[in-house]
């Protein structure tokens, strides 16, 4: 009974990994999209058993320096906000779109600045629908785009 459970819940799971990977392929190019803004908070966050406790968001050098040296602080990790405003070109219909998103880390744990260049995933059918690129395209190098480059 519980070996049939668990053979269930994996065979779901294959089933949701394949269909994004067939989803992403065939859907989506991969583009560059060139920075227009980065806009980088912090807060300051912290478990202890059931119980959890957040600050407010905040330039990430005050955050440094609170967990440093403010007694209440110490002890709390920190956790970032980082928004980026991006334009790409659309594979969809070759034009220039432009469109935001949120990220707890920057791809490939390099700062981005405006001006800059990261690959990401623009839908072949839906000009404003995108997607970051996961950890299997940058370990099989398909996440570097063909054309479309902005």
């Amino acid at each position: 009974m519980r070996l049939g459970f668990y053979g269930i819940i994996c065979i779901a799971l294959a089933g949701y990994y394949v269909y994004s990977e067939f989803d992403k392929r065939v859907n989506f190019q991969p583009v560059h999209a060139r920075v227009r803004s980065v806009q980088e908070q912090c807060y300051m966050d912290k478990t202890e058993g059931q119980r959890s406790s957040s600050s407010d968001l905040m330039p990430c050098e005050l955050a440094v320096l609170l967990t440093r040296s403010h007694p209440k602080w110490q002890g709390y990790d920190i956790k970032h906000k980082i928004e980026i405003g991006f334009a790409y070109i659309s594979p969809a219909d070759g034009a220039v779109h432009e469109s935001k998103l949120q990220l707890a880390a920057y791809p490939d744990d390099r700062p981005l600045h405006a001006g800059d260049l990261f690959p990401l995933q623009a839908s072949r059918s839906a000009a404003s629908k995108t997607r970051t690129n996961d950890w299997l395209d940058i370990k099989l190098g398909s996440h570097a785009p063909r054309q479309g480059s902005i």
